[in-house]
Order: C-alpha cells, then sequence, then structure tokens
C-alpha cells in the first residue's frame, strides 16, 4: 500500500470521525449518535443487495466502500462496490460530512442560542 492510499484512509477514518460529533450534535444524545453512525456504516452493505440495480451506488457510496477501495483488502469489484475508485469515494463521504457539518451548525444555532 503506497503512502497516498495511507492518508486516503486516514483522511476517511478522520471523516467518520467528524460525522460521529455531528450527530451527536443533531440528536444530542451519545447513544443515538453511536446508532447513528453505526447505521450509517453498516447498512448500506447490509441492505444494498436487496435494492437490485441500485447496489452498485448505495453500496459504493457507502463510507466503508471507501476504505475497502483504498486499501483494496477485500475485492472490490465494481459490480459490488460501484465503478467509482478510492478517491472518488472518499470525496463522496468528504461531501456527506460537509453537508452534515452545515445541517448540525443549522439546528445548533437556532435550538441552542
Amino acid at each position: 500500500m503506497q503512502s497516498a492510499e495511507k492518508l486516503g484512509i486516514a483522511v476517511a477514518f478522520a471523516a467518520v470521525a467528524v460525522l460521529g460529533t455531528v450527530c451527536g450534535t443533531v440528536v444530542r444524545s451519545s447513544a443515538g449518535a453511536v446508532v447513528m453512525v453505526v447505521a450509517i456504516l453498516i447498512l448500506p452493505e447490509l441492505f444494498g443487495p436487496l435494492l437490485g440495480d441500485l447496489q452498485p451506488w448505495v453500496t459504493g457510496a457507502a463510507p466503508s466502500a471507501v476504505l475497502i477501495k483504498l486499501s483494496q483488502s477485500a475485492d472490490a469489484a465494481p459490480e459490488l462496490m460501484g465503478s467509482l475508485g478510492g478517491w472518488a469515494s472518499l470525496l463522496i463521504l468528504l461531501g456527506y460530512t460537509a453537508a452534515a457539518c452545515v445541517v448540525a451548525a443549522v439546528l445548533f444555532d437556532t435550538r441552542d442560542t
């Protein structure tokens, strides 16, 4: 594994950590945030096969797919994990995290002021 992939994996872990903090801000509950993050990480791969033709899109955009694609620790076949590469999937994860940060900031400003 090259250093660029290692950097991508570190960024993915950091993005998921920020996503967990954002979930805690949104639901105002530690347990709720843990459940939300676990659901975000596991449910796309769990329910992806049930969605037929949408499976590559759903599982390819999952945070765990970023790690699989960048580390190549499993067979990241396009029909299972989507045709996007690891770096494109990382950008999608960062986009999700940024959008969640904006939502959390708005909720925080409206509820807690």
